[in-house]
């Protein structure tokens, strides 16, 4: 066991359709996936809504990290030590426009997906996170 859970979380703005966001959500994840709608407001007053959703099943977790492509793995091993944080949160994000086309591609804008998987290690701390990850990548 690795994770504790890994939460998703993105928004669809007024333009977008809300189906085809979920879409990209679950495309990321690879199953179908509840998630809680919220209400937000954009800076100009626009209408915003926000989606999270959470995995915590052993075997779904496992199969969301062996779903995403070599190169995607590789690069957030490269970047272990600044996307976990000392609560032993690991954070990365992926293009919404490309994860509705199901493909993951890693970005830090913000028309993305927000991924946080909280690593079970012990001791909770970010040195042992960090190992733990790094095996899970490698």
């Amino acid at each position: 066991m690795t994770f504790h859970y890994i939460e998703f979380k993105t928004h669809c703005h007024a333009t977008e359709s809300l189906e085809k966001v979920k879409e990209a959500v679950e495309n990321l994840v690879g199953k179908e996936l509840e998630m809680e709608i919220s209400e937000a407001e954009g800076y100009y007053g626009n209408p915003i809504k926000v989606l999270e959703g959470e995995i915590s099943r052993n075997r779904e977790m496992d199969d969301f990290f062996e779903r995403l492509p070599d190169d995607v793995r590789s690069e957030l091993e490269k970047e272990l030590e600044r996307r976990i944080d000392d609560r032993c949160n690991f954070f990365f994000r992926v293009d919404k426009g490309r994860a509705y086309e199901d493909e993951s591609v890693l970005t830090d804008g913000g028309y993305s997906i927000r991924v946080r998987a909280r690593v079970e290690s012990y001791p909770s701390r970010k040195e042992t996170a960090v190992e733990k990850m790094r095996e899970l990548l490698s």
